[in-house]
This record gives C-alpha cells, sequence and structure tokens, in this order.
C-alpha cells in the first residue's frame, strides 16, 4: 500500500503487525499473554481500528511474534506514521466542535476551553 489513501498509513501500520501474527500461528489470547497487552487490543491494532499511543506496546508484541531489530525499527516506523494520522483525524473531529468550533467548550473538569 501507498500510505497516500484515507487510512493509509493506519492500514500499512494494521498490515505489519498481520504479517508479524500470521507467522506464529498463536491465537491473539497467546499473544496477549506473551506480550502483556490484551488480546483485544492487539486485535483492533491489528484490524487497523485503533493505534496505541505507546510503542512498547508494539515493541512487546512484536518481540512475541518473533521481530528481529530491523523488523522492530520498521514496525516502530510505521507506528509513527500510523499515530501521526490517527492524531490528524482526532485534531479534525476535535476542531469541528458542536457547530463548528469547540469555543465555548467544558473540559472534563468544568474549565473552560478557548478556541
Amino acid at each position: 500500500m501507498s500510505g497516500n489513501g484515507v487510512n493509509g498509513d493506519m492500514e500499512e501500520f494494521a498490515e505489519l503487525l498481520r504479517e508479524l501474527k500470521g507467522r506464529t500461528n498463536r491465537s491473539y489470547a497467546a499473544l496477549a499473554a506473551r506480550s502483556g497487552v490484551s488480546a483485544s487490543a492487539l486485535h483492533r491494532y491489528c484490524s487497523g481500528a485503533s493505534v496505541p499511543g505507546d510503542y512498547e506496546v508494539l515493541a512487546r508484541f512484536g518481540r512475541a511474534c518473533g521481530a528481529g531489530g530491523e523488523e522492530l525499527l520498521e514496525l516502530h516506523r510505521r507506528w509513527v506514521l500510523a499515530d501521526a494520522e490517527r492524531k490528524r483525524a482526532v485534531s479534525r473531529v476535535l476542531g469541528r466542535g458542536v457547530g463548528g468550533s469547540v469555543r465555548g467548550c467544558r473540559g472534563r473538569h468544568g474549565g473552560r476551553l478557548t478556541g
């Protein structure tokens, strides 16, 4: 994949995770036990539905799948790109806000956000 389409970087990231998982012949539950990440989280990452906020989660998954140094480096590269894409998507959604603006929204603790 080129990474230029909608969710391209996230899909390339998920594709690498699926490739790593696929060569292990292990279930999500077995990989979860080996990597210390929940099976449901691993499934979300491999399906492209989610990107973890911390690379260490992926490093543990990669090692559990038998990834070597070069593969872990490539995993990190793809994670950086996918995480940046995820952050841009969140920023677009937050930028719209209610009525197209975040001005006047209240934060979690009741404080006002200024836009």
